[in-house]
């Protein structure tokens, strides 16, 4: 990857905000701890300073000039404070009185206040913190304290935090390009993988690893995507293989129908019969096709939009009451039951239609005097649709495989059919968000279909 590649990218993006971000924050304790030591230090001296000055200038004021000079004499010989502290007091000529100065800038006493200037202390620079004040004969007080220990602590302070602030900058360069190599990694192994899926290698699945992090999570979610469309391109195939064969059939019955017609002696009395035939066949064509349509209709999911709060009460009745002429023709006896009154979020036309393709296998295949029964029973958050008839039901062998388009059963292929019925269903239950579940019930098939209950409380 080329430096400008690299500074486009998402990883370079995060390692540099990554480093931004501790830069900043060192910074930030830095400061922190800065202003909470030698700050707090620096305002304790200011304290110090402004009492002593008030103690000064309250005995002076109560005791006089001299007093004044013998208590500046005491504390400049008690030994207390004496690397440090710094007494001056001048006349109203700007002539020393008492005090441990030798020199000092004019700076120093043009003004009253706190001021930071350099010194000199019995012949010694001293970077000092001043407290001058005026007194109403013209005589000035000069209290003060040497801050070059103040200095020295600050700087190693400073450098304490520029080592630390370096070494901690290493660490996060560091830390930084572990984590660059980790992300490259999971990033160029989901890459890698897609691109040979592109390439058509379908089997080829992203490492999800144990970890349980993001990266594994999105793993998992891209190998259930693939897995799903390896499914459907699988389907897609057995599709064009079932369409090519079973349309291959009866489009070659059409056309030797009508071509015997054609070249039969008896042209003018057969042409009528294979015309008839040969309509009969493409209008069962055009079944499978519209059944095709259907399914892939409801795989696109482009009926969600139509989906409203459905009464199962409703529906099994009006299905029921519609099938019960058929039922009586076939001796059929059909019932139809609800436990309270279950809703689902679904389109309408669409679960009648599943319902539709169920009744109808059941009167097909449990034949003549049977039973077929419907219910629907709302179970905690989902709804359980029940067909259940007591036929033959099915091959243990055949359940798995009982969804496919084209399938049928080998003992039922006299019958009429086209084996996309129970395609259809599972392709509208899978458009609701539902499970369809097929087993045999001894006698006899169930067909379950569990959907998500609809939230009533909504408006």
């Amino acid at each position: 990857m080329s430096l400008s590649d690299f500074r486009r990218s998402v990883v370079f993006r995060l390692v540099a905000g990554y480093a931004v971000l501790l830069v900043l924050s060192i910074a930030l304790i830095a400061a922190v701890f800065y202003v909470g030591t030698a700050g707090l230090l620096r305002r304790n001296i200011d304290q110090q300073l402004q009492s002593r000055l008030r103690f000064l200038v309250q005995e002076e004021h109560g005791r006089g000039p001299d007093a004044l000079a013998s208590d500046i004499h005491g504390l400049l010989t008690d030994n207390e404070d004496s690397d440090t502290e710094i007494y001056l007091l001048l006349d109203r000529k700007g002539k020393k009185i008492i005090g441990n100065l030798t020199a000092w800038p004019d700076a120093a006493t043009a003004s009253e206040g706190l001021h930071q200037l350099a010194v000199d202390r019995f012949g010694r620079y001293s970077p000092s913190r001043l407290l001058t004040h005026r007194f109403a004969d013209g005589s000035t007080l000069l209290v003060g304290r040497d801050m070059q220990d103040v200095q020295s602590l600050e700087h190693r302070i400073t450098v304490a935090f520029a080592i630390g602030g370096l070494l901690a900058l290493l660490l996060g360069v560091g830390g930084a390009m572990l984590f660059r190599r980790q992300l490259q990694r999971q990033l160029q192994a989901i890459h890698r993988t897609t691109t040979e899926i592109a390439a058509g290698r379908l089997d080829r699945r992203v490492i999800a690893g144990r970890s349980g992090d993001e990266f594994a999570m999105l793993a998992r979610d891209i190998n259930d995507m693939l897995d799903e469309i390896e499914r459907l391109m699988d389907s897609a195939r057995q599709v064009s293989n079932a369409i090519a064969h079973d349309l291959r059939t009866p489009l070659g019955r059409v056309r030797g129908s009508l071509e015997h017609a054609l070249r039969s002696p008896q042209r003018d009395t057969r042409l009528p019969d294979d015309a008839q035939y040969a309509i009969d066949q493409i209008d069962d064509l055009i079944v499978v096709l519209d059944k095709m349509l259907q399914i892939a209709e409801a795989e696109s999911g482009v009926r969600r939009d139509s989906f409203e709060t459905l009464s199962l009460n409703e529906l099994l009745e009006d299905i029921a009451e519609l099938y019960r002429p058929a039922a009586e023709q076939r001796s059929i006896t059909l019932s139809s039951r609800t436990q309270g009154d279950p809703h689902v979020l679904a389109d309408r036309h669409l679960l009648a239609g599943v319902l539709a393709n169920l009744l109808d296998n059941a009167f097909k295949y449990a034949g003549e005097g049977a039973n077929v029964a419907m219910q629907a029973v709302g179970v905690g958050q989902s709804v359980h649709l029940t067909v259940q008839d007591n036929g033959p039901g099915m091959p243990e062998d055949a359940l798995p495989r009982a969804t496919e388009r084209f399938f049928r059963v080998d003992a039922s292929r006299h019958l009429r059919g086209n084996g996309l019925g129970l395609s259809i269903v599972a392709a509208v239950i899978a458009l609701h968000r539902g499970r369809l579940t097929l087993r045999n019930a001894s006698p006899g098939l169930v067909v379950d279909i569990e959907l998500p209950a609809a939230n009533l409380s909504k408006p």
